[in-house]
């Protein structure tokens, strides 16, 4: 009998578009979101039940190379029976999540926590402990890559297949070693290492330094910068509220382009002005 291990009461200590099912399962998967989240494609909830459905441990979305990431890590490491992670749905061209995904358990991060060879505008995980990221990374043993590419709309592809996501999870219980789309799946058993319980919190006190830049010289108010954002608290961004997603660029935290709304032809002038105002800061 494969070994598995009680889980923690604060588990999942990170909230988020997820759903929590078989606390015993070796396998979370992990859906691309690649809207809005007022606007999330039925499909996108098809696969995520799917995940659900056939015994996944957790089975959510995935929005941001940064802050939605370091969530899904902080509910990974706080189990350690989950020992893969079925990646599908569409890649976000913005975001690049899932490309930062992989390229986190290939690479790791450097020194600045930014993931190495992540391809995403702001791949940096710098509310997490350095505990924490290595954990993640040997814990997990394998992504089993389903991912499409940005704007794909073929159902029969196998990232937008609830029936081919379905049997990845299933592929992750089995006792015997099981071959699925290239991978070599079974249930190993926990991580021997106990859970880590710990929040996206911040703590790092010089962003500017771990963001590879001077410290500001010039002090720039969070309400000045929050005008100029789209003030829809949509989210998207992977920050809770507009407000703060301006205090995170005072910091050089977070840059202009990590707002999708900024990016829309509409919001040219407003970020324009941001990355001017921003960029005075180490003049």
């Amino acid at each position: 009998m494969v070994r598995k291990v009680d889980l923690p009461e604060e588990y999942p200590p990170e909230k988020g578009r997820y759903a929590r099912g078989n606390d015993y399962s070796p396998v979370a998967v992990c859906v691309i979101l690649d809207t809005f989240d007022f606007n999330i494609p039925p499909v996108l909830e098809e696969l995520l039940m799917a995940g659900l459905d056939t015994g996944a441990a957790l089975s959510g979305m995935l929005q941001t190379e940064n802050i939605g990431l370091e969530k899904m890590i902080c509910n990974i490491v706080a189990n350690p029976n989950i020992r893969y992670i079925v990646l599908c749905g569409r890649e976000a061209s913005g975001h690049l999540p899932g490309q930062s995904l992989l390229a986190l358990i290939e690479n790791g991060v450097d020194g600045k926590r930014r993931i190495v060879a992540s391809q995403a505008p702001t791949p940096y995980l710098f509310n997490l402990s350095a505990e924490a990221i290595e954990r993640f990374r040997t814990q997990i043993v394998a992504v089993v890559n389903l991912l499409c590419d940005p704007g794909e709309t073929d159902r029969s592809n196998p990232g937008l297949n609830p029936e081919v996501v379905g049997k990845a999870v299933w592929s992750c219980f089995q006792e015997e070693p099981v071959q699925f789309k290239g991978y070599t799946l079974y249930d190993m058993g926990a991580h021997p290492e106990p859970p880590i319980v710990q929040k996206v919190v911040w703590k790092a006190s010089k962003p500017w330094e771990l963001a590879g830049t001077q410290k500001p010289q010039k002090t720039v108010s969070a309400l000045v910068v929050y005008k100029l954002l789209p003030g829809t608290n949509c989210q998207a961004c992977g920050e809770k509220t507009c407000r703060a997603f301006a205090s995170k660029l005072i910091q050089w935290m977070r840059q202009p382009d990590g707002c999708p709304y900024l990016l829309k032809p509409e919001f040219a002038e407003e970020r324009a002005a941001l990355e001017k105002l921003l960029g005075t800061q180490g003049e």
